[in-house]
Order: structure tokens, then sequence, then C-alpha cells
């Protein structure tokens, strides 16, 4: 039997269902459009979605303050679609006490995305390299941070200025800065974390000149900062990582002034958390979770960047020198007999194989970084919120 409400839904006109159906599916929220969909002023917490990728917040209420596309243009690159910028702030009564600017990539690329200078070895308090290989790049570094206001500074970074001085925030000049290069053959993060040196050192003052390196070395309570911060960045790139994966990140991560890690290597500490719950979900059994985690044990994840000494070339030069100057002074001194004359022939040998093998060296470094990017140094960076001190 028809009851009367079915007979009227029956008796609907065909377009009048397809308008229904239309409808209902409008209502419903498209996930994937919120990557797309970010307005000034919207208050996102634990992750922000961008392009197809997961920027972990720290814990608490984050503003997009400023939305924009960076200046940027490199052919070799590929297609890349836009290089997106984004910044939030997070603030306290009319402070702001940290803030994040994030650059990705909008479209995937096929030839990776070369290397960038704040991962090369300068005036950081911190400079790690996870890994670095032909097209992949995870890089952590930890510095103080001048605010930048010129015409030079990337679009949203103006519009978030603009944000600030319309609700009365106020902006600290100097930051303390957590910076992460992420990046594999088709993607890339971009992204620092900043913050209010206030939140490390309470009141003390906070001009420019109390963060160089030099002035932190010298002062026991800085040094703290600065350690703290390095210590919150170490385990905190893990969640990056997994971002940069389109892999959700888990429970929001304190702020780095209480955060704390009992490791030196929390990578691997993460890593076996994750093994121990495969096995015990049943997915590895127990002599693969035993194997595999008796070698993430053993794994060093960290490579520590030198901050100075001579270029590889050099170093490789000195080394080879010092073994084949003794084969060239045995062979000079067997021929002439003579040992003075067999030092100068000696000498003569090792001042211009040198400047021979340095030359060459360079020559196809340059040669192979202008056909691939396995090998290149070339430079991928964009416009950012602050300068280095």
């Amino acid at each position: 039997m028809t009851t009367p409400c079915r007979r009227r839904c029956l008796a609907l006109p065909a377009r009048s269902l397809a308008l229904l159906a239309l409808l209902m599916l409008c209502a419903v929220p498209l996930s994937s459009g919120r990557a797309y969909a970010l307005t000034a002023g919207e208050v996102v917490t634990r992750a922000l979605r961008l392009d197809g990728k997961h920027l972990p917040l720290p814990d608490g209420e984050w503003v997009v303050a400023g939305i924009g596309t960076q200046d940027f243009d490199m052919p070799e690159i590929g297609a890349f679609g836009a290089i997106r910028n984004v910044v939030l702030f997070q603030r306290r009564g009319d402070r702001i006490v940290a803030m994040i600017e994030l650059n990705t990539n909008a479209v995937s690329v096929n030839d990776g995305w070369g290397r960038s200078r704040a991962c090369q070895p300068g005036r950081q308090w911190l400079l790690l390299t996870r890994y670095r290989t032909g097209w992949e790049t995870s890089c952590i570094f930890v510095q103080a941070s001048r605010a930048v206001d010129d015409e030079t500074v990337p679009e949203a970074w103006r519009a978030a200025r603009r944000f600030a001085a319309l609700n009365g925030l106020a902006l600290p000049d100097v930051w303390l800065t957590a910076g992460f290069r992420i990046s594999d053959r088709q993607d890339l993060i971009d992204t620092r974390y900043h913050f209010d040196p206030s939140l490390f050192v309470g009141g003390e003052a906070v001009r420019a000149e109390d963060w160089t390196p030099e002035a932190v070395r010298a002062d026991p309570v800085r040094m703290g900062a600065a350690e703290t911060l390095s210590a919150w960045a170490i385990g905190f790139d893990a969640q990056i990582e997994h971002g940069m994966r389109n892999r959700p990140v888990g429970p929001a991560p304190e702020m780095p002034q209480v955060a704390a890690f009992l490791s030196d290597s929390p990578g691997v500490d993460g890593k076996l958390a994750a093994l121990e719950d495969l096995y015990r979900a049943g997915i590895l059994p127990r002599e693969e979770y035993l194997a595999q985690s008796q070698q993430a044990a053993r794994e060093t994840p960290l490579r520590v960047e030198r901050t100075g000494g001579l270029p590889p070339a050099v170093q490789k030069n000195i080394s080879f020198r010092v073994f084949g100057s003794i084969v060239d002074y045995l062979l000079a001194y067997i021929v002439t007999a003579n040992t003075p004359v067999s030092g100068a022939i000696t000498a003569t040998i090792v001042v211009v194989h040198s400047i021979v093998f340095v030359l060459n060296d360079n020559y196809w470094e340059d040669y192979w970084a202008r056909r691939t990017t396995r090998d290149a140094n070339r430079m991928v960076d964009f416009a950012y919120v602050g300068e280095e001190l």
C-alpha cells in the first residue's frame, strides 16, 4: 500500500526532484574546498590544510591574518602553479606572541625544489639536516629574526600588518624563529614559526642586539631560550613531515616555552611508538616488530651541518695531496738522488695539481648542476617576513 507521503513524493515532477538533489548535494560540506577557502580573520586550530598538505599548529587558536602568493618566477622549476603564502597570528590580549608564515606550491612539479640559503651554515643557533638527497631535503634551523617592512616583503605579510593595525594588535620587532624546509621531487613546505622573545625570558629586554649569536652565547638566560626552542623544533618537525604527505597530524603540540623532550632523538622515539602501535593493532607480526624496533633504535636521523670550514673540494684536495706528495717526492728522489731538487719538484707538483684539481672539481659540479638537480646547488628562496640577525 502506498502512503500519502510517498504518493506525493512520486508525483513530484522530474525537474523538482533534480533541484532537490542539487540542494542536498550543496548542503554537504566539501572537505577538499577548505584548502582554497581561507579568509582573513578565520580562526584555525591544530592544523591548516592547504594544497593537499597539513601544516601542524602549536596549541591554541591561530587567526589567518594574511593570504597571498609569492612574486616568484623560476621557469627551470617547471609548472608549479603558484607559491601560496599564508601568515597566521596567535594573540594574547592586544599583543601578537606567535606568528607562522607558510609557503607551499599549488601544483606539483617533477624535478625537485633545489636548496635554500637558510639551510646553509650562517648565524643560526641550530642548523640540522635530517636528509638531503638529489630531490629531497629536510632541514631545521633556529635563529633570531628581525621583522621586515619594505617593498620586498610578501603580499601576505603586508595584509597581516594591515590586519594587526586595524585590530590594534602590537607586533614584536624581534622574533625567535624555528624554520623548516621540507621538499621532495614534487612538493615543498617552507615554513617559519616565529615567537615573541618575552615568551621565553619574560619582561627581559628584546632589542635586536640582545639576540645576536654572540649575545646569546654570552647570556645564560638567552642561551636557555635558544636551547628550548631548538629542542622544540627537533621534536616538532616530524609533524611537518607527516603534513607534507597529507597525513593528518595528531593532537596539537605544546608551544615551545612549555615543551620538553626527554630524548636527544625524538624522531627515533616517534618511530618506535609508531611501530608499537602497528604491532598492537596486529599489522606487524611480533618478529618483524622486534627486528624493526632494534633497527630503529640504532638509526641516527640527524646530521649536524658544520657552521664553518673549508669547501669540500679543498678538503678533498688536501687529503689527496698529503698522500700524493709523498709518492711524488719518492719518485723525484729516485730519479735525481738529490734531496733539495726532489723537494722543489714535489712542491711545484703540489701547487700546480692543487689548482688543477679544484678547478676541475668545480667544473664538474657546475656541469652536472646544469643538467640535473641531483647534485645541484640551485637556490630556491622566497620573500620572508623576517631577516636573520
